[in-house]
Order: C-alpha cells, then sequence, then structure tokens
C-alpha cells in the first residue's frame, strides 16, 4: 500500500507532524510575549482608579493611603504612603506587575524595587491627554488592551467636550490657592497649571520657577487675580475671613470670588479629572460671565 503524499511529495503524516510542532511554537511565543498579570501592586490613588477603571480592579492586591475610589478601593491592603513604602509587604504580595508613581513615592525605595527585580510601570500623567495614554498603556501592560482602549476613548470624549466649550472663552486670571499656612499655589509644569489652560483660566504664577511655590501675600495683591479657587482641603470659612478679607484691593476678593473646588476629582490625574476639571471651568466660568 502506498503512503499517501501531497504535491510536494511528503507523506500526509509529515505534515501534521510539522504542524503539531509550529502549533507549539506558536503557542509557547504567546504564553512567553504575553503573560498573566493577575496581582497588581498600584503606589498612587490615580493608578487604582484607573486600573478599577479599565476594570481590573478586583487584580489589584496592594495600593497606598488615600486610594479610596471607589469605595472598593478602600479595602485593598495599605503597602505605603507619602512617607514611604513597606518593601517587606509588597514582597509578601508577589505581585506580577507594580504601577509607580515618580511624583509620589520615594525615589530610594523605587530603586530598591527595582533592584529587586520587582516589574515596575511608571504612571504619573501631568496633562489630561497624558492621562488618556496611560490608561491605553495600563491596559497593555495588564493584558487588556481593549479595555484600556475604551477606557480612554470614554475619557477622552469628556475632556474634548469640555475643551470645546472652555478653552477659547475669554480669558481670565486665576489664583489657585494649594494651601494658605504656608501660602501656595501650582506653577509651570504642574498638573492643575495644565487644567486651568484649559478652561481658558490664565494662571497669574504661571511664571513661578517651581511646579508648587510658596508665594507672599503680597504677591498675589501685585498679581490682582480675578478668581481665587480653593482646594476643598483648605478651610474655606476660615480662609476667607483670616486671610483674603483683609486684602479687598484684589479683585477676586471685591468680587466675592473665593471659590472652593472639591480636591478629590481636581488633584488625582486619574479618570475622574474630567469631573474635578468641570468644576474648575465652571467656577472660573461664571466669573467671567460675571
Amino acid at each position: 500500500m502506498k503512503t499517501a503524499t501531497n504535491i510536494t511529495g511528503l507523506p500526509a503524516i509529515g505534515w501534521l507532524v510539522i504542524c503539531v510542532f509550529v502549533l507549539s511554537m506558536l503557542s509557547s511565543m504567546v504564553a512567553h510575549a504575553a503573560p498573566a498579570v493577575e496581582r497588581i501592586i498600584a503606589l498612587s490613588p490615580s493608578s487604582t482608579e484607573m486600573l478599577f477603571d479599565i476594570g481590573v480592579g478586583d487584580r489589584v492586591v496592594g495600593s497606598v493611603e488615600y486610594a479610596d475610589f471607589p469605595e472598593a478601593a478602600t479595602r485593598i491592603p495599605r503597602v505605603g504612603n507619602y512617607a514611604g513604602l513597606d518593601i517587606e509587604r509588597i514582597l509578601t504580595l508577589e505581585p506580577d506587575l507594580i504601577v509607580a508613581w515618580k511624583s509620589g513615592n520615594r525615589q530610594s525605595d523605587l530603586d530598591k524595587l527595582a533592584s529587586l527585580g520587582l516589574p515596575l510601570l511608571y504612571v504619573d500623567p501631568k496633562t489630561m491627554p497624558q492621562v488618556r495614554d496611560d490608561l491605553i498603556r495600563l491596559g497593555d501592560a495588564v493584558g487588556e488592551p481593549d479595555a484600556g482602549q475604551a477606557a480612554a476613548a470614554r475619557f477622552d470624549a469628556r475632556y474634548q467636550a469640555l475643551l470645546n466649550q472652555y478653552r477659547q472663552k475669554a480669558p481670565v486670571r486665576v489664583f489657585y490657592q494649594l494651601s494658605w499656612e504656608p501660602l501656595r499655589t501650582v506653577g509651570a509644569d504642574s498638573w492643575v497649571e495644565a487644567l486651568i489652560h484649559d478652561c481658558g483660566g490664565v494662571n497669574v504664577f504661571a511664571q513661578a520657577s517651581a511646579p508648587y511655590p510658596v508665594v507672599s501675600l503680597e504677591s498675589v495683591v501685585v498679581k490682582d487675580p480675578q478668581v481665587i479657587i480653593m482646594s476643598s482641603h483648605t478651610n474655606a470659612q476660615a480662609s476667607t475671613e483670616a486671610l483674603w478679607s483683609h486684602w479687598p484691593m484684589i479683585q477676586a476678593v471685591q468680587n466675592e470670588a473665593l471659590i472652593p473646588v472639591n480636591s478629590s476629582a481636581l488633584l488625582r490625574s486619574g479618570p475622574r479629572a474630567t469631573e474635578g476639571l468641570a468644576l474648575l471651568c465652571e467656577a472660573i466660568d461664571g466669573v467671567r460671565a460675571r
């Protein structure tokens, strides 16, 4: 009996063996190219929110203090805060991926994690478009590229709508009061500076040499802002009475344009930043309407 062959003359059984071998190799390559990412540690509140928005919040096994949104994030074990990270605790959690934060994590801690061979992905957006891009990066990193793209598209649609509504309106001079003892504001290359610009505002301390400078009351008087935006963690009532009521020559004080804005939504460079941006733009636009 003849052995079955194809037109190349190779026995059919030979082609079957080759196909099985090739499929096995391809399967192995895919497995090596996309390892499972099931245990994630997020070292910032904003990246924690991003991971939940992508739909992998249930894979986050460790986060940091103040990671409190959504509500499920409050139940995630804490591995550190602004003062430092608990390296030993991180090791015991055996993460497949650590989402690190250069602006809020101590560099010495990040260097230690890297030296131990732990997988680090740095996510630290400074503008709204960078939030969109980092949602895509995170989706790719955790093996959920479609979910990352979808989250980015949702975010960008909200952001573009706000830009179209506010960015081309008449400029308003803005002083952003990050804290009042000491009196601290935002300068160039800061997260809030970019948001003020997106709202059609002009940050009166945009030329400061530091991203979060401490300034004097006299310098605020000279800048004469039309609106003073206060982070909600600032005691707005005490701030108004103890500070700004003594400086009635400032336009913002004259017009009672001293407006607190939810700092949780505004200051976190994550999915809810569009909510904070909307609040900021509405506050600035209210002054513009006057």
